[in-house]
Formats: C-alpha cells, structure tokens, sequence
C-alpha cells in the first residue's frame, strides 16, 4: 500500500527542512575547500538558521500534532524505535557541533575543514535517504519514473540552500563585493538545473508504463505548475537580477521565500500526482 500524502503543513516542513541541509551542505563544503566565512560569527549564523531550517518538523512531532506526528518516518514517543533515516538525521548533528565548537578567524584549521567535510556528507545522505523513503513506498512502475527524484532533492537543497545562505550573508553586511559574480551565476545555474529536472520527473509520469488509459498524470495542473514556476524561478532569478552583482537584502528577502512558496506548492502538485498514479495502479 503506498503511504498517506503528506499534509500540507507537513509538506512545507520538509521544504524547509531540504532547504535546511542545502545551507549545510554549501557551508560544509565551503569549509572543506578553505572558502569558509571568516570570523567565528560569520560561521555559526548560517550554522544556526540550517539548524533551525532542519530541526523545524522534530518539535511537533515530539508534542504530537496531529499530521505532523512523524520526523524521518520516527514518531519520538516511548516504545518507537527510530528509523533508519532518523537516525542518520540525528547523527549529522554531530559534525554540527564540531563546526559550532571549532569555528575561529580563518576556519583554515585541518579539524574544522574534517568537520565540514563530515557536515556536507551527513547533509547528502539525509537528502539520499529522505528521497529513497518516498520511493520505497510506491509501486514498481512508478519507482522507475521517479528514479531522478534523488538527484532532484539534492539539486532542490543547493538551490533552496544557496537562497537562504544568500540571505544570511546580506543580513550580516559581510558580502564580498569582488566575489559576487560568482553567487550570481551559481544561482542561475541551479535554477534551470532544477527546472531541467522537475520537468524530467514529471514528463516521467507520462510515460505509458505509469498510468492507465484512464487516468493521465497532471491533468488540470497546468496553472497551479506554471504559479509554482513563476515563484520558485522567476521571482527569484528576476530579484537576483535586478539586486546586482554585489548583492542586495531586500532582493534576497523576496527571492528566499517566494522559492519555499514555489516548492511546497511544487511538491504538494507532485505527490497529489504520485499518489493518484498509485492509487490508479493498484486497481
């Protein structure tokens, strides 16, 4: 049987959450090649917002809300043991803490770059492992049509993850002018690599195999798609473009938000598809 959709607040919290482990992973890597931000302070301010970003579903689970009472698959109450997924979710906090208690002036010390390395592979397995939950619960043809989704959940966190590391950077004042062309193209780049994918994923639905002839997969979707574009590509991109090479915050402050919107409707129109084309399958 394939597993309930998520809902809607519980689709956002993973949206934020991907976008979470996008600002993580570029850190991570940042550290890992000596480009890290300078300063202890310039390190722990997008430490923390991947953190909150990460964490944001586990305390509603951990009160129970109702449609939110699950993290990674894991209800944490007595008697559920964690999953698979939880626990590798769990275990990337540990690299967290190594950046938080060794970040310094330059990060160039070989512990730190260690630990960023740890950050950006602990980051990408949550992603791995987030993507393989979800197609492990679908039917066999459409686990085929969605073979893309973990490259797509990974491009989705360096996406969504370079916005919000873009906003912290303009927040702090500490954006350097002379590199900014390359935060600029970095971003553009991404976005029509997510486009590129989204549309592959979705085009994979159509293909014979995946449905009936009675039922056609993103039929009636078309507009809600095209808002969902206008919001994760085009508000942003325009608000990168109009902000500059050297940066502004209001830019940033309307592109970061208007891409999670874009997303979360992205996601919600995706998984509504998948689980009428499961549903169609399986009579």
């Amino acid at each position: 049987m394939p597993a309930k959709r998520p809902s809607r607040a519980a689709t956002l919290l993973q949206v934020l959450e991907t976008g979470g482990y996008g600002v993580w992973l570029w850190l991570g890597l940042s550290l890992l090649l000596g480009l890290g931000p300078l300063g202890r302070s310039s390190t722990l301010v997008p430490l923390g917002l991947g953190a909150a970003l990460v964490s944001i579903g586990l305390l509603p689970a951990c009160l129970q809300v109702p449609g939110l009472s699950r993290w990674h698959g894991w209800q944490p109450r007595p008697g559920h043991h964690p999953t698979r997924s939880a626990l590798v979710a769990l275990a990337s906090w540990l690299p967290v803490l190594a950046v938080a208690g060794l970040a310094q002036g330059s990060n160039g010390f070989w512990a730190i770059r260690l630990a960023g390395a740890m950050l950006m592979l602990c980051s990408l397995a949550c992603l791995l492992l987030s993507a393989h939950d979800d197609r492990a619960c679908l039917p066999a043809a459409l686990q085929r049509a969605t073979a893309l989704l973990p490259a797509g959940r990974i491009t989705t966190a360096a996406y969504t993850g370079s916005l919000w590391l873009w906003l912290a950077v303009l927040a702090q004042g500490e954006f350097a002018g002379h590199r900014g062309a390359y935060p600029w193209v970095m971003l553009l780049a991404l976005a029509l690599g997510l486009g590129l994918l989204e549309s592959a994923l979705w085009q994979s639905l159509r293909e014979p195999e995946t449905h009936t002839g009675e039922y056609a997969p993103g039929r009636g979707m078309l507009p809600a798609r095209l808002v969902a574009a206008v919001l994760t590509y085009a508000l942003p991109c325009a608000a990168l473009l109009l902000g500059g090479v050297a940066g502004s915050l209001p830019a940033a402050a309307l592109a970061t938000p208007s891409c999670v919107l874009g997303q979360w409707l992205e996601r919600q129109l995706y998984e509504a598809t998948l689980a009428a084309a499961a549903g169609a399958k399986s009579l």
